[in-house]
């Protein structure tokens, strides 16, 4: 096919198309059979209907007081006990004090312990893992800002807390 036939078949298609969709005629016959019909008159489920719609409309005019919501999540307050709406219990009774709470100690496992042995003396270190990685540390140092060592063994460790003086036992194996 050459470019004059396909313009030909296109064009073709086109009108055809237009035709086909153009809207129908005015015809005076079908509008005036829809004009002499009578008028129905109002079935009783319509009648129904109406009478719901207007008992709703009458619950709709139906207005409230306003009154203040009791959850606001914008504000922060105690929240009032029942039956006291403006209050006065909670303002008499005072909040509770603070609890202070020690942070968590760290948790701490030992993973080796090494020997340096110069003449007749042997000096120990203690490899431990925690969660800012390993530490090496010798007797009377402080680790992680929580822990002092008190001894190292051949295969444990004993840790005392800064603060409390409590002693922890680590051994090679144990998690913590």
């Amino acid at each position: 096919m050459t470019w004059k036939s396909y313009a030909a078949v296109s064009g073709a298609t086109v009108l055809a198309g237009w035709l086909a969709s153009a809207p129908p005629s005015n015809t005076p016959a079908a509008t005036a059979t829809l004009s002499r019909q009578a008028p129905q008159s109002v079935s009783p489920v319509a009648s129904d209907i109406e009478r719901q719609a207007e008992r709703l409309q009458v619950r709709v005019r139906a207005e409230r007081a306003y009154a203040e919501p009791e959850r606001n999540p914008f504000r922060f307050a105690s929240r009032r006990p029942a039956g006291d709406p403006a209050g006065e219990v909670a303002a008499s009774v005072p909040p509770p004090a603070p609890v202070e709470t020690a942070p968590a100690a760290p948790a701490v496992s030992l993973s080796g312990v090494a020997e340096d042995r110069s003449g007749d003396r042997t000096e120990r270190t203690a490899i431990l893992t925690s969660p800012a990685g390993l530490l090496f540390a010798r007797e009377g140092e402080e680790i992680l800002g929580y822990y002092r060592v008190v001894r190292i063994e051949s295969e444990a460790v004993e840790l005392a807390a800064v603060g409390t003086g409590v002693t922890r036992r680590l051994t090679l194996g144990a998690r913590p």
